[in-house]
């Protein structure tokens, strides 16, 4: 089997109904001491708590002024929740998300909303995005799915691609699948080192949604599936890349053989738990890597008065964002671990 492929869920989102505040939170195996009430609702939610530790987001409605495990739901939205492809890595430190869709399946009330599943190959020796566009440009593959589309993006000032993206059916479907260029999205969006970030990283997704969502967890714990296996019968299904002959009939076109090692590996894949790196250390790292520079500079000019620099950290202090203290909150409870 290739090494340089690992399949993962990336993104998980749910609503039970005929449950308390409480016993939601206790089925994700977490404690209610450990949600934050943001300001505002969602998806027509009045309320939301995200989890101090990561993006987990738990909505709901209820009449009730102060927000307390025991808050009464209004029971016929019940309660929604969103783990989002950082969240999953976050919650699969310590918890199993296999283990949390399967307590979610027994249950009599439960509808899944959405479901990622991601193949990443961190070498793109087979999952490569250049071989995988220019298929499709040149037209050999079939599909089930009746569009494809393709979006870029570029520096203004070198042309160079900032992000490069293909979606195999509608992103508006209960079914698409998205092939992108992994390392260019984690150097746009993340402040972690672009040396320790893969420089030839892809990764396949395929998103299922609600029927097909709830098909998916069917064949994963009724059905006792790896999730590689479910992903081989998804692909199978949907895509084929080949190779062009003087046949007129695409459909008995040969199949491409890097399609066909894809599905033989990707049939052996069991979830990969991937832990997400500590936020604190990556922001670090970026500010000694991009702005160490500039701060040496402005210091030395200003003779090493470190008055200016006292200000700067306490207008910073000002703006921390929900995303800066949720990294603080796991930085402390992991040095404290």
């Amino acid at each position: 089997m290739e090494k340089t492929l690992s399949v993962i869920i990336d993104w998980l989102e749910f609503t039970v109904m005929d449950m308390t505040l409480k016993s939601a939170i206790e089925l994700l195996n977490l404690n209610f001491e450990n949600f934050a009430l943001l300001s505002k609702g969602r998806f027509g939610y009045h309320n939301q708590l995200k989890w101090v530790d990561g993006s987990i987001f738990i909505m709901f409605t209820t009449p009730e002024k102060k927000i307390t495990e025991n808050s009464k739901i209004k029971a016929e939205t019940g309660v929604h929740v969103m783990i989002t492809g950082q969240g999953c890595r976050h919650y699969s430190a310590n918890n199993n998300l296999i283990e949390l869709i399967g307590r979610l399946f027994i249950l009599d009330h439960v509808n899944f909303s959405r479901i990622d599943l991601a193949i990443d190959d961190y070498q793109s020796k087979i999952i490569n995005y250049e071989r995988i566009n220019r298929a499709a440009l040149a037209g050999n593959f079939t599909s089930r799915w009746s569009k494809w589309d393709e979006i870029n993006s570029r520096q203004t000032s070198t042309g160079d691609f900032l992000g490069r993206t293909m979606y195999f059916g509608s992103q508006a479907s209960d079914l698409f699948c998205r092939i992108y260029d992994k390392s260019l999205e984690r150097k746009a969006n993340s402040e972690q080192p672009f040396e320790k970030i893969p420089q030839k990283w892809t990764r396949l997704e395929l998103v299922y949604r609600k029927d097909r969502a709830k098909k998916l967890v069917e064949h994963i714990i009724k059905g006792d599936k790896s999730l590689g296996h479910v992903l081989r019968g998804t692909l199978r299904q949907y895509l084929r890349f080949v190779l062009p002959t003087t046949d007129r009939n695409k459909a008995r076109w040969p199949t491409a053989k890097w399609w066909e090692i894809l599905l033989d590996n990707v049939d052996k894949l069991k979830l990969t738990i991937s832990k997400e790196s500590k936020s604190i250390e990556q922001m670090s790292a970026w500010v000694d890597r991009q702005v160490a520079p500039t701060m040496a500079a402005i210091l030395t000019a200003l003779d090493g008065d470190m008055s200016w620099f006292r200000k700067t950290i306490v207008n910073g202090t000002n703006r921390l964002t929900q995303k800066h203290m949720d990294a603080v909150n796991l930085y402390k409870k992991e040095i404290t671990t």
